[in-house]
């Protein structure tokens, strides 16, 4: 167990246009906010598990599964374009003053990635403090036909290019240069989130993981995919 204070911090609003109700959905059974808490409380390098939310049902399920929910989110961070930041920098800032708790590293983790492990939990931890990293975020590949040299723009008469077509037409047949998007976990320093304000520091590294535990909830139907999928793994072990 490292000295330093590491928090989860799982922001889970209540309103939810796309997807009403989308943080409690039944996933196998169970909420979907709790295929994320387990393996944060089972990360021994977890210091605490915090739901950020503002509303009851979220809350008393959240503390159910074992997470705290020490105070609710203001209304005006609660918001369809409340930025997340806003929501941990708000938490942690509350922890230190009020509860004179001080979080050396936070990590955010979405209610939203159900299928998220304590392993990738740790593996960032561990790189975050062997690095002496300024934060660290969990990425996937970027598959081949959305590559940034692959990518296509339409302009507004409906004419299409690519975007980097220099560079798409003089790589073809060459192995292009690796590009990644961001997957389930962002960890980053007390300093890097409150003083610059930012998830990602200059001293930034990258956890790569696999692509299917970095799938993400958005609409009832990628539920149902994942529910399949998960399904369909645990019928292979039976």
């Amino acid at each position: 167990m490292s000295d330093k204070r590491i928090i989860v911090i799982i922001p889970a609003r209540g309103g939810s246009k796309r997807f009403p109700g989308k943080n409690v959905h039944p996933l196998l059974g169970e909420p979907l906010i709790s295929h994320v808490i387990k393996p944060a409380l089972a990360s021994e390098k977890v210091d605490r598990v915090i739901v950020s939310t503002d509303d009851d049902e979220i809350a008393n399920v959240a503390k159910s599964y074992g997470a705290e929910v020490p105070f609710f989110r203001p209304d005006d961070l609660s918001g369809d374009n409340s930025p997340v930041i806003e929501a941990l920098a708000y938490t942690v800032k509350r922890l230190d003053g009020e509860g004179s708790y001080h979080a050396d590293h936070i990590m955010l983790l979405q209610p939203t990635t159900p299928l998220i492990t304590r392993e990738q939990i740790d593996g960032a931890i561990d790189l975050v403090l062997s690095k002496n990293a300024d934060s660290v975020v969990s990425v996937v590949p970027v598959d081949t036909p959305a590559h940034p040299y692959n990518v296509r723009q339409v302009d507004q008469d409906g004419r299409m290019k690519f975007w980097q077509e220099e560079l798409h037409y003089k790589d073809l047949g060459k192995k292009k240069p690796a590009f990644y998007k961001a997957a389930n976990i962002w960890l980053t320093s007390y300093n890097t989130l409150l003083d610059e304000h930012k998830i990602e520091g200059a001293n930034n590294y990258a956890l790569v993981v696999d692509t299917v535990s970095a799938l993400d909830i958005d609409y009832k139907e990628d539920l149902e995919l994942v529910e399949a999928w998960l399904q369909y793994q645990k019928n292979k072990k039976t």
